[in-house]
């Protein structure tokens, strides 16, 4: 089943009290609409109405009406709940977007671990989020999220032994970095 259906995915800021509100996609231009009642799940409906502010991080896949706007169509509360079919061209998206200055890379490496935990992340894909603008700038931020073997990647890929440990703010937490098992 092929789709040109992109997977979105935001963090969830608040909704009105008549049940819509707008997320902000990764993907396009604007806000898109959202509504209440598109929330199947019991569970995540509690969760919505006793949220606070930028508490969790939505999936969806919008669609544009006549009007040219957007509506979200379909929605999840995690990752593993996607369908293969949307979520797997997703880590392209998200490597784009580690180079994208509009994005918080705290809600990306949400997302990367996400897609850690659903789906086999590669050597270049890993190196493409190493090298990218986010990460060369502060990689103490990806730290957390990376096995043994992804943190030796990491400080091959950056080529730490030829930093200036005095120019680089971060260079004593890379280097000093201890993974846990």
């Amino acid at each position: 089943m092929a789709t040109d259906e992109l997977l979105d995915f935001c963090r969830f800021k608040k909704f009105s009290e008549n049940g819509f509100g707008f997320l902000k996609s990764l993907i396009y231009k604007g806000d898109i609409f959202f509504h209440f009642s598109q929330i199947k799940s019991e569970e995540i409906k509690e969760k919505l109405d006793k949220m606070k502010r930028g508490d969790f991080f939505l999936y969806f896949i919008s669609k544009q009406n006549e009007e040219g706007k957007r509506k979200v169509v379909k929605v999840w509360y995690a990752l593993k709940d996607v369908p293969e079919v949307y979520s797997s061209k997703f880590i392209d998206t998200i490597i784009e977007k580690f180079n994208d200055d509009s994005i918080n890379v705290f809600d990306l490496l949400y997302a990367f671990n996400e897609i850690k935990l659903k789906h086999n992340i590669n050597k270049n894909q890993l190196i493409s989020i190493f090298n990218s603008k986010k990460i060369k700038h502060n990689p103490t931020t990806i730290l957390k999220y990376l096995n043994k073997n992804e943190f030796e990647l990491l400080k091959s890929t950056l080529f730490i032994d030829s930093f200036d440990k005095d120019k680089s703010y971060w260079y004593e937490e890379l280097v000093n970095y201890k993974i846990e098992a």
